[in-house]
């Protein structure tokens, strides 16, 4: 038995990017104006968020809504404000993967910042987030855990 797989055409693969990278654009601006609620919206019931190299208590992954809500919403409290910067989008042939790059600048409650260069697998299905797997700078993240007081 052959599998049989169908290539997207150029404009199926520009309407994935159109609809991927706006529902990238709209979830991001929620997760950094701390509206976690609607952020979380933006996922699929059953979504996964993974990272790379966990650091500390730091979870590898994170799975389905709830989770998802009290993992972001313990980050929008650290800080008191988030930008993001140099922020790439690339649509792979796959419908409904991109990978993304950006620079993020975190101000923490108490003082200090945040800054981490992020590239990050996406999956996308139905509009939605479906998967991450998030690469970080892992000493940037090591840092921000132990300002948080979350590591040894």
């Amino acid at each position: 038995m052959t599998a049989t797989t169908t290539t997207p055409s150029p404009t199926q693969l520009a309407a994935a990017r159109e609809r991927n990278e706006a529902v990238w654009r709209t979830s991001s601006a929620l997760l950094y104006a701390g509206r976690i609620d609607e952020f979380i919206a933006c996922w699929h019931d059953d979504a996964r968020y993974e990272v790379a190299y966990p650091v500390g208590s730091f979870p590898a992954l994170v799975e389905g809504r709830a989770a998802l809500a009290q993992l972001f919403k313990g980050f929008g409290a650290a800080t008191t404000r988030i930008d993001v910067h140099d922020v790439r989008f690339y649509q792979t042939d796959d419908p409904e993967v991109a990978f993304v790059e950006e620079r993020m600048v975190a101000e923490l409650v108490g003082g200090g910042q945040y800054e981490n260069k992020l590239a990050i697998r996406v999956t996308f299905r139905d509009g939605l987030l479906a998967q991450m797997f998030e690469y970080y700078g892992q000493r940037a993240h090591e840092e921000l855990l132990r300002h948080l007081g979350l590591t040894a």
